[in-house]
C-alpha cells in the first residue's frame, strides 16, 4: 500500500513496535543498512542512530515526502547518514552491498506471492557475504479471514482528530486478501471533515514459500519468529518474522 493520500497519518496508526527488534539484529551486522519500502522513515531514523550509513527504498513519493520532513524536522542530525530513494524492489541495483537489508511491516507483502522470489533475488544481490536479511510480513492466519476492525482515533497536531477505519476481505481463491482503509479527519473550526480512502490486495505467503524464495535467492535461513519479542512462529501467530543471511 503506497498512502498515497494520507501519508501524513501513517507514524500515529502503524508503529507496530518493530523498530527495537531490528536495532538488535542490526547490531548484529557490520557496514551500511538497506530498508526496503521504507515509508516514512520510522525504522530507518533508529537504525541511523546506530552511526552508520543508512539507505531508505520507496514506491511512494507521498510516503518518502513524509520521511525527508521528519528528517529534517525531528531528525536533523541523521541527515548526513540516511538517504531516501524513489524506486521498486523488483528493479532495484544500486550497485553496492550492504552488511544488513531489511523490510519491516510488511514492506514486501504485495499483490503477488510470486513477487517475493525477486525481491529476495534483490535484496541478496545488495547484501555483503555474510550480512543479514530480515523482514516481517503478515501470516496466513492473519489474512485468511473476512473482519472490520474496530476504529481508532488520534489526535495529530494542529488540535486535528483523525479516524482510521479498516475492513479485510479474505479472497479464498487467489489465496490473498483485500484491505480498504478510511481515514477521516476532523479539524477544528470546520463542521465537515475530510476523507481520505487507500486500498490494495495483499498476498498470502506461506512459511514453506518464504524458505523456498530464500533458497532461490542464495540466501541461508536462520530463523522465524511469531512476534517481535522472540516468541515461536505458530499457525496462530498474526505475524511472521524472519532472519536470514547471505553465505560467505
Amino acid at each position: 500500500m503506497t498512502y498515497a493520500k494520507s501519508a501524513q497519518f501513517y507514524d500515529y496508526f502503524d508503529t507496530k513496535g518493530n523498530a527495537a527488534f531490528y536495532v538488535q539484529i542490526a547490531g548484529e551486522s557490520e557496514g551500511d543498512i538497506l530498508e526496503l519500502g521504507v515509508g516514512t522513515g520510522r525504522v530507518l531514523f533508529e537504525l541511523a542512530k546506530l552511526g552508520r550509513d543508512s539507505v531508505g527504498i520507496d514506491n511512494s513519493p507521498e510516503m518518502l515526502r513524509e520521511a525527508k520532513r521528519k528528517r529534517r524536522n525531528q531528525f536533523p542530525e541523521l541527515a548526513g547518514r540516511t538517504r531516501f530513494i524513489l524506486g521498486d524492489m523488483l528493479t532495484l541495483d544500486l550497485g553496492r552491498t550492504f552488511g544488513f537489508v531489511c523490510a519491516p511491516s510488511g514492506g514486501i507483502q504485495g499483490e503477488s506471492a510470486d513477487d517475493i522470489r525477486g525481491i529476495f533475488r534483490r535484496a541478496a544481490e545488495h547484501l555483503s557475504p555474510g550480512g543479514i536479511f530480515a523482514f516481517d510480513i503478515m501470516s496466513p492466519c492473519a489474512l485468511r479471514q473476512t473482519k472490520v476492525y474496530a476504529p481508532e482515533r488520534k489526535e495529530v497536531p494542529g488540535g486535528r482528530v483523525v479516524v482510521r477505519f479498516i475492513a479485510q476481505t479474505y479472497n479464498e481463491g487467489d489465496e490473498a486478501a483485500s484491505l480498504d482503509l478510511l481515514f477521516k479527519e476532523h479539524i477544528p473550526g470546520r463542521t465537515r471533515y475530510e476523507t481520505y480512502k487507500e486500498e490494495c490486495t495483499v498476498a498470502i505467503i506461506t512459511l514453506p514459500a518464504v524458505r523456498e524464495a530464500l533458497e532461490y535467492a542464495g540466501l541461508k535461513f536462520d530463523k522465524v519468529l511469531g512476534d517481535f519479542e522472540g516468541g515461536d512462529f505458530t499457525d496462530q501467530s498474526p505475524r511472521m518474522v524472519v532472519v536470514a543471511r547471505r553465505p560467505l
